[in-house]
């Protein structure tokens, strides 16, 4: 299909959250590649990063690019000519699945902070709910990187008996405490934007928002890649004011990609989405002794970014240790690329 479709979901019966809330209906945004089988059992579920969408590839010669045009395609890794494979928009989101930018039904407002707070595992709800829908039967692999890989780690927890693997890629069992700082400092960065009204903006709270995807490009990257590209190059500046001179080439490239993400990213979807991933721990269960992940009991590939400024490379291979220790079927790997954490997308 060459655009985005949407079904909706928890009609009759309202989503049940993690912390008790429900919601329904729900909208889910979603793009599919390749034909369902009729043993239905040919899915490949792909799960997109923080700041994502469902257009994981193009569809035709002159579609959009995609997120991973490189591994999906007629011959590449994973065909549409052997696989289904599906796509979608997380839940909380805001390119086509009901998120805090949606109209709620019962207001007929948008729910804005009135969005109830959800999980990594409220996500994954909303997409079994889709393949079933679809009538998938049986996911021969799901597949994410960063949050994506979280994604990934919970469908192998919830729903291991129609899922055949998992691959994770540059994600850890659970958020670090530095990531977990990096979180927060965007979200204040939002917050404490002069135009964000309580989350009833109009527009977008755009210093804030630019801000927060800047820190942001700089845990994705590497200092290496920053070096190798901007060095101290500097560019001129016409702009009034004590920095008129001039201004370096990494400030320009941190300022497009701020004011870009502005155009195109809804903030209060960042606010919920951020603090998901941080709330994300299956290395805990409770009363019980045994981990969360110790449920893992399918094929996992766990492959870390050896300088991945983000999840860092030494809290990956712990977590590699974790899942030997717990005899969950793990294989691990390691790249390395300038790209740092934005090396799951391909680049090297």
């Amino acid at each position: 299909m060459g655009t985005l479709r949407q079904i909706e979901l928890f009609k009759e019966t309202p989503l049940v959250l993690e912390n008790g809330e429900t919601i329904g209906p729900i909208e889910v945004g979603f793009e599919t590649y390749g034909e369902l089988a009729g043993t239905r059992d040919n899915c490949i579920l792909l799960e997109h990063a923080l700041t994502g969408t469902a257009h994981a590839a193009k569809h035709f010669e002159a579609d959009v690019a995609g997120w991973w045009d490189d591994f999906i395609g007629p011959g590449k890794t994973i065909d549409p000519a052997d696989y289904f494979i599906v796509c979608t928009n997380v839940f909380g989101g805001c390119s086509g699945t009901t998120g805090p930018s949606s109209i709620d039904a019962k207001t007929g407002a948008e729910y804005r902070l009135h969005f109830p707070g959800f999980t990594i595992k409220d996500i994954i709800k909303v997409q079994k709910a889709l393949l079933d829908a679809l009538g998938v039967v049986h996911v021969v692999s799901v597949i994410g990187g960063s949050m994506g890989g979280m994604q990934a780690t919970q469908w192998a927890i919830d729903y291991p008996e129609i899922t055949g693997s998992v691959i994770n890629l540059a994600s850890p069992l659970a958020a670090s405490p530095e990531a977990i700082g990096y979180n927060l400092i965007m979200r204040m960065a939002i917050l404490n934007d002069p135009d964000f009204n309580d989350g009833n903006y109009v527009g977008q709270p755009e210093g804030g928002l630019a801000t927060a995807r800047m820190v942001g490009m700089m845990t994705y990257r590497t200092s290496e890649l920053f070096s190798k590209r901007f060095e101290r190059f500097t560019v001129a500046d016409s702009s009034p004011g004590a920095f008129s001179k001039e201004h370096f080439q990494v400030e320009s490239y941190l300022q497009y990609q701020g004011d870009s993400f502005v155009e195109r990213f809804d903030a209060n979807s960042y606010l919920y989405l951020t603090k998901a991933i941080d709330l994300f721990d299956v290395t805990v269960n409770g009363a019980d002794e045994k981990p969360l992940f110790t449920a893992i009991q399918i094929p996992y590939l766990l492959v870390g970014v050896t300088n991945d400024q983000l999840f860092r490379i030494h809290d990956l291979r712990r977590d590699y240790e974790l899942l030997k220790e717990w005899d969950v079927p793990v294989t691990y790997y390691e790249v390395d690329s300038d790209y740092g954490h934005d090396a799951f997308f391909g680049r090297s």
